[in-house]
């Protein structure tokens, strides 16, 4: 049986001039989710912060409308339970169609939904083939690729949803015993890139019509591949025994000596806003149970969550759409999440005459809800002030930190995102300079 490789998944395309290189954002938090299933997960494509779906052995296809809180076995409906899925994507609008890619002994398949996962349809078939990896770039196009089958690399796309699947003019040549890794491709159009175990990464800019290769030297396997939103930055990392960066799309390759060695088979990144109005990317990478985060590009890496359950291991990793949210999936069942904050906005240049925290809007809220608040000239220093906003529970638990990191004198605002929380009461609270004050907001969903 092939080892599953854990990668990335969907590209969002952010236009922005700027970004930063170092930065005090806070990563977020971490939480475990019950799938309701014991299978291995393997696949993990969050359409956005809310539709979600997962696929695993056993013919095991899982889906959330409400960002993990819930999810709904949908395995045995058109799939048989004996099929290993190792690949599964959403459409990028909508939470109805979905494709899901998976095998037994030589032979895979590739099923379609149109209607949830309600049922299946059959829409591909190789026999000796493994399909590693299918991804839908719109309502229409998409391109899957799988292991070489015949000395050729199995390569195709589709232009009506995949409901049907053509390899023309999509040649590609294997060489020596080459293959791939699960999920190890990522499509950001005309881009396409995939990992392979023979020192290099195949790539495409122009969709597949003509292929070349990034050398990996000194790194025989590319388990996992992520480029930035940003895409102009040509920002990227790619994972084996070692940690790789690129800034020119994969031109050339450079070892991340600072991540060490290990096995990195998981990278994905979000988008956060900063106090500056900046776009700036924080990226995580999977290394065994270990996750890890960066927020100045891999110049330094801290271990931001580990998974506290030693019988799983995870196996993929996942950003939402927007880039709210991040899914890791793995054995028995795993699922864990990831609410990153969403940043902090600088909103007035005048400097407020006292301290202030504001009512948060809307409220009552669901799922998400913007609280802002006055910073004057600190007493401490004349430049900045150590501010700390953190949400609380009705009981005083502390639910999440939206802010800790130092702020120069002005108006904030900052969005709290709760999907995963419950309806209910909760306290949001401003600490700086010797101030404290605390608000009520009403989740109701």
């Amino acid at each position: 049986m092939k080892k599953l490789i854990c990668t990335f998944v969907l590209v969002l395309i952010v236009h922005c001039s700027l970004l930063i290189e170092n930065c005090s954002a806070q990563p977020g938090s971490w939480s475990e989710q019950n799938s309701g299933v014991t299978a291995t997960l393997t696949s993990v494509w969050s359409v956005d912060a809310s539709n979600v779906w997962v696929c695993g052995y056993l013919g095991t296809v899982l889906k959330s409308a409400n960002g993990g809180t819930n999810w709904t076995n949908l395995t045995g409906n058109g799939i048989p339970t004996t099929v290993s899925l190792i690949s599964i994507c959403g459409f990028p609008s909508g939470n109805t169609n979905a494709l899901v890619a998976g095998y037994t002994g030589t032979n895979t398949w590739v099923w379609k939904t149109t209607n949830g996962g309600t049922n299946w349809t059959q829409v591909f078939a190789q026999t000796g083939g493994f399909i590693n990896a299918v991804w839908m770039t719109s309502a229409t196009n998409g391109f899957m690729m799988g292991d070489p089958v015949g000395s050729r690399w199995s390569l195709w796309k589709t232009t009506n949803g995949g409901t049907n699947w053509d390899s023309t003019g999509m040649y590609l040549p294997q060489t020596g015993t080459e293959t791939g890794y699960n999920n190890s491709m990522i499509c950001a159009p005309p881009y396409i890139w995939f990992g392979t175990n023979n020192t290099k990464i195949y790539f495409s800019s122009n969709n597949g019509a003509n292929w070349i290769t990034q050398i990996t030297t000194g790194e025989a396997n590319s388990f996992s591949i992520w480029f930035h939103p940003l895409m102009q930055n040509g920002q990227g990392l790619f994972g084996g025994a070692n940690l790789f960066q690129t800034t020119n799309n994969g031109i050339n390759w450079t070892a991340l000596t600072s991540m060490g060695s290990g096995s990195f088979g998981g990278i994905t990144s979000t988008p956060l806003l900063t106090s500056d109005n900046l776009v700036q990317p924080v990226w995580y990478v999977r290394s065994s149970n270990l996750i890890y985060y960066s927020a100045n590009f891999g110049a330094n890496w801290s271990i931001d969550y580990t998974n506290p359950a030693t019988t799983t291991s995870y196996r993929h990793i996942s950003m939402a759409y927007p880039g709210r949210g991040i899914w890791v999936v793995g054995t028995l069942g795993k699922i864990t999440y990831h609410m990153p904050l969403m940043g902090i906005g600088k909103i007035g240049s005048e400097i407020p005459v006292n301290y202030n925290l504001h009512q948060n809007y809307p409220n009552p809220f669901n799922p998400a809800t913007k609280i802002k608040f006055d910073i004057q000239k600190s007493v401490v220093n004349s430049q900045y002030s150590e501010v700390t906003l953190k949400v609380f529970d009705i009981l005083g638990k502390e639910i999440q930190t939206l802010v800790n990191e130092q702020l120069q004198p002005g108006t904030y605002e900052v969005t709290f995102e709760a999907s995963q929380l419950t309806s209910g009461v909760y306290l949001y609270k401003l600490m700086t300079d010797g101030f404290s004050e605390t608000k009520r907001m009403l989740l109701i969903k």
